[in-house]
């Protein structure tokens, strides 16, 4: 674990300065696991494209910690609501696998990783299965997560630029 994430900083280090992937690649996979190394390629942006798209990141994750916050919201006044009542079911906390997911992957989405952004849109088109997630506002929060989701990820890593493994 230690050695993927000196990988991923050393990659991030190396983005950041401004460097194309290819460079990267082609300096990097001497000194080190080349399977480690192109999949941090194929899953960080250029910076370039970080910075550009940055704002719509910023977006996303703001939509998606809304989102988050109020599932916690209800799932809080469900279970004061069960408590006061006396029906309080540990099989409740059930509920509670869905915002920690989110944060999970709000966390990959903070940190521009491509999986996140996957996630994301799997994540989004799921949530319409259940009928709560059809009514406003969460219907047009999904939308949008999921869209600009869609966004960054043909965006921030388009298959042109995907380094064969």
């Amino acid at each position: 674990m230690k050695q993927q994430n000196a990988t991923e900083q050393l990659v991030r280090k190396e983005l950041d300065r401004g460097h194309t992937k290819q460079e990267i690649l082609a300096r990097l996979s001497k000194k080190g696991d080349r399977d480690d190394l192109v999949f941090y390629l194929n899953n960080l942006p250029e910076e370039q494209q970080r910075r550009q798209y940055l704002w719509v990141n910023r977006l996303l994750c703001l939509l998606l910690t809304v989102l988050t916050v109020g599932k916690l919201y209800v799932m809080a006044r469900l279970q004061l609501a069960a408590m006061g009542s006396g029906q309080f079911s540990p099989l409740l906390l059930i509920n509670l696998i869905v915002p920690m997911i989110n944060f999970y992957v709000l966390s990959k989405i903070i940190r521009f990783q491509r999986q996140g952004y996957q996630f994301m849109i799997v994540l989004g088109v799921l949530a319409f299965v259940r009928p709560e997630n059809r009514a406003q506002p969460d219907l047009t929060l999904y939308l949008c997560i999921t869209a600009l989701s869609i966004l960054l990820l043909l965006r921030l890593f388009p298959k042109k630029d995907r380094i064969p493994g």
